[in-house]
Protein backbone atom coordinates (compact mmCIF):
# COMPACT_ATOMS: atom_id res chain seq x y z
CA UNK A 1 0.00 0.00 0.00
CA UNK A 2 1.54 3.34 -1.19
CA UNK A 3 1.68 5.40 1.99
CA UNK A 4 0.65 9.26 1.67
CA UNK A 5 2.91 12.04 3.26
CA UNK A 6 1.84 13.55 6.40
CA UNK A 7 1.14 17.45 6.07
CA UNK A 8 4.24 19.19 8.35
CA UNK A 9 1.39 21.84 9.39
CA UNK A 10 -2.42 21.71 10.02
CA UNK A 11 -5.14 23.47 7.85
CA UNK A 12 -5.74 27.17 8.68
CA UNK A 13 -9.73 26.79 8.40
CA UNK A 14 -11.30 25.29 11.29
CA UNK A 15 -13.73 23.38 10.55
CA UNK A 16 -15.16 21.43 14.12
CA UNK A 17 -14.54 23.55 17.41
CA UNK A 18 -14.85 21.92 20.74
CA UNK A 19 -14.46 24.11 23.62
CA UNK A 20 -14.22 23.33 27.44
CA UNK A 21 -17.03 20.57 26.62
CA UNK A 22 -18.11 18.44 30.08
CA UNK A 23 -20.34 15.58 29.68
CA UNK A 24 -22.10 12.86 32.12
CA UNK A 25 -24.25 9.95 33.11
CA UNK A 26 -26.38 11.18 35.40
CA UNK A 27 -24.03 12.63 38.21
CA UNK A 28 -21.12 11.24 36.90
CA UNK A 29 -19.07 13.48 34.71
CA UNK A 30 -16.93 11.22 32.29
CA UNK A 31 -15.80 13.98 30.20
CA UNK A 32 -13.91 16.83 31.96
CA UNK A 33 -13.23 20.04 30.07
CA UNK A 34 -12.12 18.71 26.76
CA UNK A 35 -11.11 21.25 23.94
CA UNK A 36 -10.18 19.90 20.49
CA UNK A 37 -10.52 20.94 16.62
CA UNK A 38 -10.55 19.69 13.38
CA UNK A 39 -9.33 21.51 10.51
CA UNK A 40 -10.77 20.84 6.92
CA UNK A 41 -9.97 18.01 5.23
CA UNK A 42 -7.78 16.85 7.98
CA UNK A 43 -7.59 13.51 9.29
CA UNK A 44 -7.66 13.26 12.71
CA UNK A 45 -7.60 10.25 15.33
CA UNK A 46 -8.46 9.82 18.94
CA UNK A 47 -6.86 7.76 21.11
CA UNK A 48 -6.56 6.54 24.26
CA UNK A 49 -7.38 3.65 26.76
CA UNK A 50 -10.67 1.74 27.07
CA UNK A 51 -13.49 4.16 29.01
CA UNK A 52 -11.14 6.83 28.79
CA UNK A 53 -13.88 8.90 27.72
CA UNK A 54 -13.68 9.01 23.67
CA UNK A 55 -16.74 7.45 22.39
CA UNK A 56 -18.85 9.28 24.93
CA UNK A 57 -16.67 12.85 23.39
CA UNK A 58 -17.68 11.37 20.10
CA UNK A 59 -21.50 10.92 20.88
CA UNK A 60 -21.66 14.34 22.33
CA UNK A 61 -20.29 15.81 18.95
CA UNK A 62 -22.66 14.24 16.92
CA UNK A 63 -25.65 14.82 19.22
CA UNK A 64 -26.38 11.50 20.67
CA UNK A 65 -25.51 12.65 24.15
CA UNK A 66 -26.46 15.65 26.61
CA UNK A 67 -23.58 18.32 26.89
CA UNK A 68 -23.12 19.43 30.56
CA UNK A 69 -21.53 22.51 29.38
CA UNK A 70 -19.30 23.56 27.22
CA UNK A 71 -19.63 24.21 23.15
CA UNK A 72 -19.21 22.61 19.95
CA UNK A 73 -19.25 24.49 17.08
CA UNK A 74 -18.86 23.35 13.41
CA UNK A 75 -17.73 25.80 10.43
CA UNK A 76 -18.29 28.57 12.51
CA UNK A 77 -22.26 27.79 13.37
CA UNK A 78 -23.26 27.04 16.65
CA UNK A 79 -24.29 23.45 17.04
CA UNK A 80 -24.12 23.07 21.25
CA UNK A 81 -27.62 22.34 21.71
CA UNK A 82 -28.57 20.68 18.30
CA UNK A 83 -30.18 17.64 17.55
CA UNK A 84 -28.51 14.63 15.83
CA UNK A 85 -31.12 15.25 12.82
CA UNK A 86 -29.80 18.88 12.33
CA UNK A 87 -26.03 18.06 12.87
CA UNK A 88 -26.57 15.81 10.13
CA UNK A 89 -27.78 18.32 7.97
CA UNK A 90 -25.13 20.68 9.19
CA UNK A 91 -22.63 18.01 7.53
CA UNK A 92 -21.39 15.98 10.14
CA UNK A 93 -21.82 11.98 9.94
CA UNK A 94 -21.03 9.62 12.38
CA UNK A 95 -20.11 5.66 11.87
CA UNK A 96 -20.88 4.10 14.80
CA UNK A 97 -19.13 1.70 16.74
CA UNK A 98 -20.01 -2.30 15.87
CA UNK A 99 -21.51 -2.96 12.63
CA UNK A 100 -24.25 -0.88 12.67
CA UNK A 101 -26.61 -1.28 9.78
CA UNK A 102 -29.89 -2.24 9.48
CA UNK A 103 -29.94 -5.98 8.67
CA UNK A 104 -33.87 -6.24 7.59
CA UNK A 105 -32.89 -4.22 4.55
CA UNK A 106 -31.09 -5.02 1.40
CA UNK A 107 -27.64 -3.39 0.47
CA UNK A 108 -28.59 -0.80 -1.59
CA UNK A 109 -31.62 0.60 1.25
CA UNK A 110 -29.26 0.76 3.66
CA UNK A 111 -27.09 3.01 1.28
CA UNK A 112 -30.08 4.90 0.43
CA UNK A 113 -30.46 5.56 4.32
CA UNK A 114 -27.27 7.47 3.96
CA UNK A 115 -28.99 10.26 1.60
CA UNK A 116 -32.13 10.73 3.78
CA UNK A 117 -30.96 13.99 6.32
CA UNK A 118 -30.34 15.42 2.60
CA UNK A 119 -32.80 13.56 0.38
CA UNK A 120 -36.18 12.47 2.07
CA UNK A 121 -36.63 10.01 -0.60
CA UNK A 122 -33.65 8.92 -1.32
CA UNK A 123 -31.27 9.77 -3.86
CA UNK A 124 -29.71 7.11 -6.41
CA UNK A 125 -27.46 8.91 -8.00
CA UNK A 126 -25.39 8.83 -5.61
CA UNK A 127 -25.04 4.88 -5.37
CA UNK A 128 -22.53 4.42 -8.14
CA UNK A 129 -19.82 6.48 -6.46
CA UNK A 130 -20.33 4.38 -3.68
CA UNK A 131 -20.18 1.33 -5.93
CA UNK A 132 -16.71 2.41 -7.46
CA UNK A 133 -15.58 3.01 -3.92
CA UNK A 134 -16.84 -0.39 -2.07
CA UNK A 135 -17.37 -2.56 -5.53
CA UNK A 136 -18.09 -5.53 -2.92
CA UNK A 137 -21.11 -3.78 -2.22
CA UNK A 138 -22.22 -3.70 -5.69
CA UNK A 139 -21.85 -6.99 -5.97
CA UNK A 140 -24.11 -7.36 -3.06
CA UNK A 141 -26.74 -4.23 -3.90
CA UNK A 142 -29.57 -6.87 -3.52
CA UNK A 143 -28.68 -8.87 -0.79
CA UNK A 144 -30.21 -8.25 2.74
CA UNK A 145 -26.99 -6.59 5.02
CA UNK A 146 -27.97 -9.30 7.43
CA UNK A 147 -25.90 -11.74 4.59
CA UNK A 148 -22.84 -10.04 4.95
CA UNK A 149 -19.59 -10.82 6.91
CA UNK A 150 -19.10 -8.55 9.52
CA UNK A 151 -16.36 -6.56 7.53
CA UNK A 152 -18.45 -6.15 5.00
CA UNK A 153 -21.02 -4.70 7.23
CA UNK A 154 -18.83 -2.55 8.61
CA UNK A 155 -17.83 -1.37 5.09
CA UNK A 156 -21.63 -1.16 4.40
CA UNK A 157 -21.91 1.41 7.85
CA UNK A 158 -19.08 3.26 6.22
CA UNK A 159 -20.30 3.58 2.86
CA UNK A 160 -23.60 4.72 4.35
CA UNK A 161 -22.24 7.49 5.82
CA UNK A 162 -20.14 8.53 3.25
CA UNK A 163 -22.91 8.30 0.65
CA UNK A 164 -24.74 11.75 2.15
CA UNK A 165 -21.54 13.62 1.53
CA UNK A 166 -20.84 15.04 5.12
CA UNK A 167 -17.97 17.61 5.59
CA UNK A 168 -16.90 15.63 8.86
CA UNK A 169 -16.89 12.13 9.11
CA UNK A 170 -16.57 10.81 12.54
CA UNK A 171 -15.09 6.81 12.83
CA UNK A 172 -16.14 5.34 16.04
CA UNK A 173 -13.70 1.81 16.81
CA UNK A 174 -14.19 1.00 12.77
CA UNK A 175 -11.27 -1.77 13.57
CA UNK A 176 -13.58 -3.77 15.93
CA UNK A 177 -13.50 -7.48 15.45
CA UNK A 178 -12.48 -7.24 11.96
CA UNK A 179 -9.73 -9.04 10.01
CA UNK A 180 -6.21 -7.03 9.55
CA UNK A 181 -6.78 -6.65 5.47
CA UNK A 182 -10.41 -4.93 6.08
CA UNK A 183 -8.97 -2.97 8.74
CA UNK A 184 -6.86 -1.57 6.37
CA UNK A 185 -9.24 -1.17 3.58
CA UNK A 186 -11.41 1.18 5.62
CA UNK A 187 -8.10 3.21 6.96
CA UNK A 188 -7.30 3.47 3.10
CA UNK A 189 -10.95 4.67 1.77
CA UNK A 190 -10.68 7.14 4.74
CA UNK A 191 -7.30 8.43 3.79
CA UNK A 192 -8.49 9.07 0.31
CA UNK A 193 -11.15 10.77 1.20
CA UNK A 194 -9.51 13.30 3.18
CA UNK A 195 -7.41 13.72 0.23
CA UNK A 196 -10.52 14.75 -1.21
CA UNK A 197 -11.66 17.48 1.34
CA UNK A 198 -13.64 15.36 3.40
CA UNK A 199 -12.39 15.71 7.60
CA UNK A 200 -12.00 12.84 9.12
CA UNK A 201 -12.16 12.26 12.86
CA UNK A 202 -11.02 8.63 13.97
CA UNK A 203 -11.50 6.96 17.32
CA UNK A 204 -9.39 4.02 17.24
CA UNK A 205 -7.37 1.44 19.23
CA UNK A 206 -5.03 0.08 17.07
CA UNK A 207 -2.81 3.12 17.61
CA UNK A 208 0.05 2.05 14.81
CA UNK A 209 -2.16 1.76 12.16
CA UNK A 210 -3.90 4.80 13.60
CA UNK A 211 -1.19 7.24 13.31
CA UNK A 212 -0.14 5.74 10.38
CA UNK A 213 -3.26 7.03 8.24
CA UNK A 214 -4.10 10.28 10.33
CA UNK A 215 -2.22 13.88 10.54
CA UNK A 216 -2.77 14.66 13.75
CA UNK A 217 -3.69 13.32 17.24
CA UNK A 218 -5.27 13.74 20.70
CA UNK A 219 -4.68 11.77 23.35
CA UNK A 220 -7.31 10.99 26.43
CA UNK A 221 -7.18 9.88 29.94
CA UNK A 222 -9.80 9.60 32.39
CA UNK A 223 -11.69 11.76 30.18
CA UNK A 224 -9.28 14.38 29.81
CA UNK A 225 -6.97 15.78 26.78
CA UNK A 226 -3.55 14.78 28.00
CA UNK A 227 -1.28 15.34 24.73
CA UNK A 228 -2.19 16.91 21.74
CA UNK A 229 0.30 16.32 18.57
CA UNK A 230 1.25 15.62 14.81
CA UNK A 231 1.21 11.81 14.17
CA UNK A 232 4.53 11.33 13.72
CA UNK A 233 5.35 13.00 16.73
CA UNK A 234 3.46 10.80 18.87
CA UNK A 235 4.52 7.39 17.54
CA UNK A 236 8.03 8.20 18.26
CA UNK A 237 7.53 9.30 21.66
CA UNK A 238 6.95 7.47 24.98
CA UNK A 239 3.59 9.24 25.68
CA UNK A 240 1.21 7.01 24.29
CA UNK A 241 3.13 3.61 25.75
CA UNK A 242 2.68 5.44 29.48
CA UNK A 243 -0.81 5.88 28.66
CA UNK A 244 -1.70 2.51 27.73
CA UNK A 245 0.61 0.79 30.34
CA UNK A 246 -1.02 2.99 33.51
CA UNK A 247 0.44 6.69 34.94
CA UNK A 248 -0.77 9.15 32.19
CA UNK A 249 -2.76 11.08 34.38
CA UNK A 250 0.39 13.28 35.37
CA UNK A 251 1.75 13.47 32.05
CA UNK A 252 1.53 17.96 30.88
CA UNK A 253 -0.30 18.71 27.93
CA UNK A 254 1.94 18.46 25.36
CA UNK A 255 0.55 20.64 23.28
CA UNK A 256 -1.61 23.32 23.94
CA UNK A 257 -4.57 24.64 21.43
CA UNK A 258 -2.85 28.06 20.83
CA UNK A 259 0.38 25.98 19.47
CA UNK A 260 -1.67 23.78 16.80
CA UNK A 261 -1.34 25.70 14.13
Amino acid sequence: MTMTAIPSQRPAQTLLEVRDLHIAYGKAEVVHGISMDVRAGEFVVILGRNGAGKSTLMHAISGLVPKRSGSVHFDGRDLSDAGPRDIVKAGIVQVLEGHRVFHTLSVEDNLLIGTYAVTPRGDRSKLDRIYTMFPELADRRHQMASRLSGGQQQILAVGQGVIGEPRLLILDEPSGGLAPIVIDRILAVASSLCQSGLAILLVEQLVEKALRNAHYGYVVETGRVVAAAFSGELREGDLLQRVYLGGAASVPLATSLEEQV
